[in-house]
């Protein structure tokens, strides 16, 4: 099917919007009584998160019809501008909640890790689309990669947000192994970074508490070991049972579970629609999955398929790890659920995501029709 002359994938769309829309009921349930108590004005949120949809959308509409390979062009200077608006949080901005990790635009908050993971994306996936007949020669490709990985990761764990970072480099290291560059250089790569990364949890307290807590949890059969946030989490759940309380109707967003519209939204969905909802989430996003993976398969060059991968990989990873964390298979971390969580940011650099994705498999058909 076309839109204003240009094929798109329809289940692909359809999946986005659908979980766009659904978020606007999500978010407005579990924040209504935050925000009243907070602001005095319980739709606050709601109306920020349909802005943000909005504009979301339009630029999933955008991107649609912009030629995927521009950014080939425009990919290095997307690298540099994140970078420098990184170490630009790090200087100037005012921390919440002990972090730093937004720039106050007067209008909304920016959170520029949320466009580092884009432009990390699209520099690997044109590294290894340019160099591939080099992979193998670690100073032209695997090395400049590294060096990339490692300075954004560096700079998001020091706001601190140890979690996105820790994401992105898996992000990248899968990539990597996709594109068959060799297993020693990936191997000793991630286990720096990973040795780097363990010593940063463990140099702040407060995570050196989550890791223990997850670890003693672990081996006992008991649920002592829970972060207050997972056990909410889980009451929330418990409350839902099968077909939920039904909408609006809420209760551990009552002050009970912090940041119930944004890193827990997923155990308020399943408190208000039960298994039977959160099995039609889940049901969503696979199909979502699938879509990207099929078109991936049959990308016609190195960069559109490295890309689509990294897009895959990213929505699957961040939406697994927020519904573990919510159900206490993995620590607590800060890690919103793709689409659906409370944040303009992240819902608008997926929906830009798609939107390439979607000019890529534009182009995908129209190759396929041309020959």
């Amino acid at each position: 099917m076309k839109l204003f002359n240009r094929k798109i994938d329809w289940i692909l769309f359809i999946s986005v919007t659908v979980l766009m829309i659904f978020s606007l009921s999500a978010v407005y349930s579990s924040s209504a009584f935050y925000a009243e108590y907070k602001f005095g004005n319980y739709e606050i949120f709601f109306w920020n998160h349909l802005r943000n949809i909005v504009v979301s959308f339009i630029l999933m509409l955008i991107f649609t019809f912009v030629d995927y390979k521009n950014w080939l062009k425009f990919t290095n200077l997307l690298l540099y501008l994140s970078t420098f608006l990184l170490f630009l949080v790090l200087i100037f901005s005012i921390p919440v909640k002990g972090a730093a990790r937004w720039i106050d635009l007067g209008f909304a908050n920016f959170q520029p890790s949320e466009l580092a993971k884009l432009s990390l994306i699209l520099y690997i996936s044109k590294t290894l689309y340019e160099r591939y007949d080099l992979k193998d020669e670690f100073m032209f490709v695997p090395f400049p990669i590294f060096l990339w990985v490692t300075i954004i990761c560096i700079l998001i764990a020091l706001q601190p947000n140890f979690s996105t970072a820790f994401v992105l480099l898996i992000i990248s290291l899968i990539l990597l192994f996709i594109a068959k560059i060799k297993i020693k250089y990936i191997f000793r790569f991630g286990i720096i970074l990973l040795i780097l990364g363990g010593l940063y949890g463990v140099s702040e307290s407060y995570r050196m508490n989550r890791l223990i807590g997850y670890f003693e949890l672990l081996t006992s059969d008991s649920q002592t070991y829970l972060t207050y946030q997972t056990n909410q989490a889980l009451i929330a759940i418990g409350n839902g049972g099968l077909f939920g309380l039904g909408p609006g109707k809420t209760k551990q967003s009552n002050l009970f579970l912090p940041e119930s519209y944004g890193d827990y939204i997923f155990s308020i969905i399943a408190e208000e629609y039960g298994f039977a909802g959160i099995t039609v989430v889940a049901s969503i996003f696979l199909i979502l999955l699938l879509r990207l993976y099929l078109i991936s398969k049959k990308c016609q060059d190195g960069f559109s398929f490295y890309f689509v991968s990294g897009v895959f990989i990213s929505i699957g990873l961040f939406t697994v790890v927020n519904a573990f964390v919510n159900i206490g298979f993995l620590p607590t971390t800060g890690l919103p659920m793709p689409f659906v969580s409370y944040g303009g940011s992240a819902m608008m650099t997926y929906a830009i995501s798609i939107g390439i994705v979607q000019n890529i498999y534009s182009n995908i058909t129209k190759e396929e029709n041309d020959k």
